[in-house]
């Protein structure tokens, strides 16, 4: 009798905690994660879109020509240069820019590939706009809002700074040639000069020679013919 009494005071008990629980469960609400706005990263079709990097090291620029920059991969910081590097060297092409790159500095080198030659190309400087840009005659006027994104396929300095590219920064570290480079056009001008006057003043003196030559010849041409009037006997 006592035992049925507990276990019917237990069975009691735990209905009463069982439907407190239900309870509280149902007047708490759900938890639900606060719902953050989609951002649109949508660009118009006839905005530029810049290349995409295909690879980022750290090279030390050891051989260059006319267009081509040869680096030492000496740390790469993203993406990969599987098929481009041969014995750890890595070929960019930069064109024209090539000239503000030293040979023997260290240089921080996005590189984007080239799909119509199949090689890797970066630059120093941001691109010209073509010559008369949007009012080129043909070329429709569009009101596009294009986001201004930052062209990632360049080449900086190992601070992260954008290499000088001025038009005296090839001799920027060269005095020699910075002297000659404004030297030289003064030496040329001031001898072109010095040529001319003394063309000039030969050109005089062949003249003068010449014209006192025919004084001389037509003065004796008078003597003689004076002498010879003189020298005829009266009728």
């Amino acid at each position: 009798m006592v035992r049925r009494a507990i276990a019917l005071t237990l069975i009691a008990v735990g209905g009463i905690t069982a439907s407190m629980g239900l309870e509280a469960s149902a007047s708490v609400p759900p938890s639900t994660p606060p719902s953050v706005p989609a951002v649109n990263t949508t660009i118009p079709s006839d905005c530029p879109i810049p290349e995409v990097p295909r690879a980022t090291f750290v090279g030390l620029l050891v051989a260059a020509d006319r267009r081509t920059a040869r680096f030492e991969v000496r740390q790469l910081r993203g993406g990969n240069l599987e098929g481009y590097t041969a014995n750890g060297l890595v070929d960019v092409d930069f064109g024209d820019d090539v000239r503000f790159l030293d040979v023997d500095v260290e240089y921080i080198v996005a590189a984007a590939l080239d799909d119509e030659t199949n090689r890797l190309f970066s630059k120093v400087r941001d691109p010209e706009p073509l010559f008369g840009g949007n009012q080129v005659i043909g070329i429709e006027e569009r009101n596009l809002d294009c986001p201004e994104l930052e062209d990632a396929v360049r080449t900086l300095t190992l601070d992260g700074r954008s290499v000088e590219s001025g038009v005296l920064a090839p001799l920027a570290d060269d005095s020699r040639g910075l002297l000659r480079a404004v030297a030289l056009p003064f030496a040329w001008v001031f001898g072109g000069l010095v040529g001319l006057a003394i063309i000039a003043n030969g050109v005089r003196a062949v003249v003068g020679r010449s014209r006192r030559r025919q004084a001389a010849r037509a003065a004796s041409a008078r003597a003689r013919k004076s002498a010879t009037a003189k020298s005829r006997p009266s009728a």
